[in-house]
């Protein structure tokens, strides 16, 4: 009588004896265990943000290229963007809160005759990338063929306030959205209403926020001076606009940028002079404006953010403050100092 493997007698022992096939088998199970735990706490964790209404919301630092980047970064080296990020750069400001309008003087910083983002690369790049193209131009609604022209009608600024937007990742050949902030010094490239449309630091495409008033959830990693209480969202101005009033970093001092220039036709600004075409129609006026030389108080011919007041008569220590409020929202000092600009007045809480 023949014997039949692993039966006993000489032959191998049956599989559920073999130490090896045992250990395996129990790796398997437990690698399985720990993934249906993982993908559980995920579920949980995703399905408790949706019952309570939370939105997800990607923190971004002004260098971070964040999820699915469509392109490396086409920001520019030279302009101090530390100077807008950080409370201790050269010209610090109260962070401002709400809703601001894109065609506000002093909203948006650079540095003179220098653009902070890099046009031709980022145009070049989605040139020699058309599934990439497909998807950026889809965002913004243009065709790709006419990405070049959209680009270079668009203005390089860097952000003044921690900004919230609509962000698009690239992921499976399609454009990804998500809500996001970006940090104060971020470079971007903002439309003719003031508008933010492309995140330098990734080439990714920008539209305004969804559901801001919805309970907010942030992820990622916040930076120092972060507080959900002062961020912002900026909503097209009334009309295009054909300049734009920026705040230099290094110096405090406002100046002109053509709609769609790169620096070469940088202009110094009048301290009072407001953007053109652009007004605020959002939250309250902060009072009157002293030494504004503006018939209505609030509005954005009145000082810019980072300008000195006018000194009336001898050394004072007010003469240093910023009595512009470009509209806004929440109060400013009780000299009339804005509650976003260079550094208080008296009477100013400072920066936080």
């Amino acid at each position: 009588m023949r014997e039949v493997p692993g039966a006993g007698g000489g032959g191998r022992p049956p599989w559920w004896r073999n130490p090896r096939i045992l250990a395996v088998a129990a790796g398997v199970i437990v690698a399985g265990v720990v993934l249906g735990v993982v993908l559980t706490s995920q579920s949980s964790t995703n399905s408790s943000n949706q019952a309570s209404g939370q939105q997800q919301v990607a923190l971004q630092p002004v260098a971070a290229t964040g999820q699915d980047p469509f392109t490396g970064s086409v920001a520019a080296e030279q302009p101090a963007s530390s100077a807008y990020a950080s409370p201790a750069g050269a010209t610090p400001y109260a962070s401002p809160s709400g809703t601001l309008s894109g065609g506000d003087a002093g909203l948006y910083g650079g540095s003179q005759k220098v653009a902070s983002c890099d046009v031709p690369k980022l145009s070049g790049y989605l040139a020699a990338n058309p599934d990439k193209a497909q998807a950026w131009a889809g965002v913004e609604g243009i065709q790709p063929n006419t990405i070049d022209a959209y680009l270079k009608g668009l203005t390089p600024v860097v952000l003044r306030a921690d900004t919230r937007v609509t962000n698009h990742g690239y992921s499976n050949g399609q454009a990804t959205p998500y809500q996001a902030v970006l940090q104060s010094g971020t470079a971007v490239l903002v439309d003719s209403y003031g508008v933010p449309r492309v995140r330098c630091a990734c080439g990714n495409p920008l539209k305004p926020p969804a559901d801001t008033g919805a309970s907010t959830s942030y992820s990622g990693s916040a930076w120092s001076s972060f507080s959900p209480d002062h961020v912002v969202t900026v909503t097209p101005a009334p009309k295009k606009v054909d300049s734009m009033v920026l705040i230099d970093p290094k110096t405090g001092k406002p100046f002109t940028r053509p709609v769609g220039g790169t620096g070469q036709n940088d202009t110094s600004a009048s301290p009072s002079a407001p953007a053109s075409g652009g007004s605020s129609s959002h939250g309250p006026s902060s009072g009157s404006s002293s030494g504004s030389g503006s018939g209505s108080p609030g509005g954005p011919s009145s000082k810019l953010p980072g300008s000195q007041s006018p000194k009336s008569g001898g050394q004072s220590g007010a003469s240093s403050a910023s009595s512009y409020s470009a509209g806004v929202a929440g109060p400013s000092s009780a000299a009339g100092a804005s509650s976003y600009g260079s550094p208080a007045g008296p009477g100013s809480a400072p920066a936080q």
